[in-house]
């Protein structure tokens, strides 16, 4: 919990930002997050006019500062403007996009299309941003670790053998040569947020608070395992806006993430106690073993 003492002074400093004589730091979010975030409010009106958030780990607060920055340029991204960044107390002060999440109210089947087309564009906006952060470390590497993360994490919930398939099917050689670009690594419906216009609807992508330099598939995995899965024509409205199709090599470090991807989601909502996350996350690895040959419990 952040002290009333603070809060009064990040209140001050939105008041001074935003040059309001009157606003209400409401929490918003997980307070257990990677930030602490406050809707910023003035009395009597529904609408915040933006968002406080305070990170954590001064890499995440930098990663983020610099995506957004770099999106703002032209041709800006559908993205939170950043009103104002603040270091020593690692906060951004974020415009408050118009609009609904797509996770609460989805729309149309048109309408979801059209806003997956329009993810579509980000993920080939975030494409062009530069890639400063050099990391020494070769993407299969890199894999090879958050594997080994990932299975000591799964170890106290997840069965061996199923444990052991996972690591049997894991290949991070298909990553070698990959190259890094710019994710914002948390790409889905809960970060979309969607306004409705005479034209369409409008999409606004939110929260780039894991935002990094990382490959590109990434960013399409809870897609391809989630909404993509129940209706592939969102999918093929991505890739219109993406511009390209993934190649035979870009699919198989898919399927290869989608293992991962599984692994670490179930053993995250066992250690928070959140059942919905746990059968989510098991479901996208059973996905991904029977994908990889390798989804059969052995005989005892």
């Amino acid at each position: 919990m952040v002290p009333q003492q603070e809060l009064d002074h990040w209140e001050a400093f939105v008041r001074v930002q935003l040059r309001e004589d009157a606003v209400r730091l409401i929490p918003a979010g997980n307070p257990d997050g990677e930030a602490w975030v406050w809707r910023v409010e003035r009395p009597g009106e529904a609408q915040p006019r933006a968002f406080l958030k305070r990170h954590r780990v001064p890499d995440n607060w930098r990663r983020e500062r610099l995506v957004l920055e770099r999106l703002a340029e032209p041709p800006a991204a559908p993205v939170p403007a950043l009103l104002a960044a603040q270091p020593e107390g690692l906060v951004l002060l974020l415009q408050a996009v118009p609009g609904q999440l797509a996770s609460v109210r989805p729309g149309s089947p048109a309408q979801q299309r059209s806003i997956h087309e329009q993810a579509g564009r980000v993920r080939r906006r975030l494409d062009a941003v530069p890639v400063d952060d050099d990391d020494p470390l070769p993407l299969p590497a890199a894999m090879d670790r958050r594997l080994r993360a990932a299975l000591a994490r799964a170890e106290p919930t997840l069965p061996a053998w199923q444990r052991h398939a996972v690591e049997a099917a894991f290949d991070p050689d298909c990553f070698e040569g990959a190259p890094r670009r710019w994710c914002h690594r948390d790409l889905a419906p809960h970060n979309f947020v969607v306004e409705l216009t005479p034209s369409g609807p409008r999409l606004w992508v939110i929260d780039f608070g894991r935002a990094r330099p990382d490959l590109w598939l990434v960013d399409v995995l809870e897609l391809w395992d989630g909404p993509w899965a129940r209706d592939p024509t969102l999918a093929e409205a991505f890739w219109r806006g993406y511009g390209r199709r993934p190649s035979p090599a870009e699919r198989q470090q898919l399927q290869q993430l989608a293992l991962l991807h599984g692994l670490a989601t179930a053993a995250w909502g066992d250690r928070h106690g959140h059942p919905a996350v746990s059968s989510h996350g098991r479901a996208v690895l059973d996905r991904a073993l029977r994908r990889a040959g390798h989804d059969e419990e052995p005989a005892p």
